[in-house]
């Protein structure tokens, strides 16, 4: 297969992942949020199988250039989710409901192989598989990815959620400068990679990628895009 032909279909690939890992995701905030007693959740749609509510720009962009990605944050009620345990929980919604996908198709996945079928980027039962892979692989690494304590992700909503009361001031500053931090954190990103050859995802990733990785397929499992960007968030 020639680079090209293999880059074009390791993008292709990452289409369907991204329609179901980020829009589950987003779900399962709706869906905490719902059994934890704000039902305009459903009022406003986010129940809804339509992607186009769940999608952010800049956030599917990620995927195909670092292959993490967010959505549009689900918006609820303040005074139905009040409690730090309550607003634990609907930040822990979205990456639960990513881990429930990748361990269902993973275990689907691994069934499909020992039955024989196998994994190619040839056109037929091959790359349905592959397609498959790529959900579970998304599914993982965004579940992965938002459990990183950085501000604006659902790692560091919790550990906001936590300790807000005792360090209000302090809290107040990162959410000002949340932009410039992400700027930091991309040029950090961007040194690492092209002074040390290494993804610093890979690392910091691992510690949640890794576990559920090997529960979901049985490996920790990596995706590469030829001649754009890869990630194996696996330090075994």
């Amino acid at each position: 297969m020639s680079p090209l032909l293999a880059l074009v279909l390791g993008l292709l690939l990452l289409v369907p992942a991204l329609l179901v890992a980020i829009p589950v995701h987003e779900m399962g905030h709706a869906a905490a949020a719902y059994f934890l007693g704000d039902r305009s959740v459903r009022y406003f749609g986010y129940f809804s199988p339509d992607p186009r509510r769940f999608l952010d720009p800049m956030g599917g962009l990620a995927v195909f250039i670092a292959l993490v990605g967010w959505g549009r944050r689900v918006p609820v009620q303040s005074n139905r989710i009040s409690t730090t345990g309550q607003k634990v929980l609907f930040e822990l919604g979205g990456p639960a409901a990513n881990l429930l996908v990748a361990l269902i198709l993973g275990f689907l996945l691994r069934a499909l192989l020992r039955a024989g079928l196998p994994i190619s980027f040839d056109l037929g039962p091959g790359l349905l598989l592959e397609a498959l892979y790529a959900i579970v692989f998304l599914n993982l690494s965004i579940f992965a990815f938002q459990l990183l304590p950085i501000p604006g992700l659902d790692g560091w909503n919790i550990i906001e959620v936590l300790f807000r009361n005792r360090y209000a001031r302090f809290f107040y500053d990162v959410s000002v400068r949340r932009r410039e931090i992400w700027a930091g954190l991309v040029v950090i990103l961007l040194a690492f990679q092209f002074l040390q050859g290494t993804n610093l995802l890979n690392y910091v990733m691992a510690p949640f990628f890794e576990p559920a990785s090997l529960i979901s397929v049985g490996g920790c499992i990596g995706y590469r895009i030829p001649g754009l960007t890869g990630l194996f968030p696996c330090l075994l």
